[in-house]
């Protein structure tokens, strides 16, 4: 699955990946040669538990049973309002948020309070409805380490929510389905949140005083997150459309969701180089022209981007 000793992954070489995110997380220096031991040991630990299929499993969540009778939902054509009702009310707490959503400004236009969940779902729409599912569901299967999770994994978390909600900007202007946008967006780094569990599990002195340097290394960790996340998918038995769409995340020819992650990814990942002052505005800006993205998409995640960072604790 992995061969850690020509760094290679399904014969991709590690120079063409993109590290991006993992400048964000330790650091925007990138030294060549040889990794030090620990960045090493690192990697080993991680290659491990990758090429072992009993260690896999138990490092992969549960895909939430409501979520599940969601997504089934979204893919029955005979679906209606009242299918996702019934669905919702079976859980008190989510069908508590679904009401607090529906009754914010964004939503609910008048003085009265909606109490019905068969009007909320009618407000919000599935594509709505979908996004707040998938957000407060996938939240709960964030298996780090309490310490880990404030270090690293809130950062991956944040990042997937922005990347999610640019990935449904970009689906609406070009009239794909926003849903399905939403939440590839949201899936697409699980792996890292599980590589970085793996990591604090192994090392729990030692990481945290880990700042690894060497383009080789973050290059390794990029192409073993995408690994992971597609191993998830396939674990959870996502529909085909969105176990293409992460495996062609490597590809050079994509199709319509996979380009649409691809493009919100870099972008989102980009904005957070941004935020913490590694790249110039002109550098964040020269990739939104090179992804194609418009002024006003451009704008409209920048004003939102950090709001949902508030919102996540």
């Amino acid at each position: 699955m992995f061969n850690n000793q020509d760094n290679t992954v399904n014969g991709l070489a590690t120079e063409a990946l993109n590290t991006d995110f993992y400048d964000v997380m330790f650091g925007s220096i990138n030294t060549t040669g040889t990794m030090s031991a620990l960045e090493q040991n690192t990697l080993n630990r991680i290659v491990n538990v990758l090429n072992n299929p009993q260690q896999l499993k138990q490092h992969i969540p549960a895909l939430p049973a409501m979520l599940i009778k969601l997504l089934d939902a979204l893919k029955d054509p005979h679906a209606d309002f009242d299918t996702f009702v019934d669905i919702i009310e079976v859980d008190p707490s989510f069908a508590a948020e679904v009401l607090k959503v529906a009754n914010t400004a964004k939503y609910n236009r008048t003085d009265k309070a909606i109490i019905y969940l068969s009007k909320a779902t009618s407000l919000l729409g599935i594509s709505g409805l979908m996004n707040i599912a998938s957000t407060l569901l996938l939240a709960e299967v964030i298996p780090c380490n309490p310490l880990y999770y404030q270090l690293y994994g809130r950062l991956i978390w944040v990042h997937s929510v922005q990347c999610a909600t640019l990935c449904e900007m970009l689906a609406k202007a070009e009239k794909h389905n926003t849903a399905d946008a939403y939440f590839i967006g949201l899936i697409h780094d699980l792996g890292r949140i599980i590589i970085f569990n793996c990591i604090s599990e192994n090392m729990e002195k030692t990481f945290a005083s880990l700042t690894p340097c060497t383009r080789e290394y973050k290059a390794l960790m990029s192409e073993m997150s995408m690994d992971m996340t597609y191993f998830i998918a396939k674990q959870w038995q996502l529909p085909p459309i969105y176990i293409e769409a992460l495996k062609q995340q490597r590809e050079n020819n994509r199709n319509a969701l996979s380009d649409i992650l691809f493009k919100a990814n870099r972008l989102s990942e980009h904005y957070l180089l941004f935020h913490k002052k590694a790249v110039k505005e002109d550098e964040y800006q020269a990739v939104q022209q090179e992804l194609g993205i418009s002024d006003k998409i451009f704008e409209a995640f920048n004003e939102v981007a950090p709001t949902i960072s508030e919102s996540i604790t």
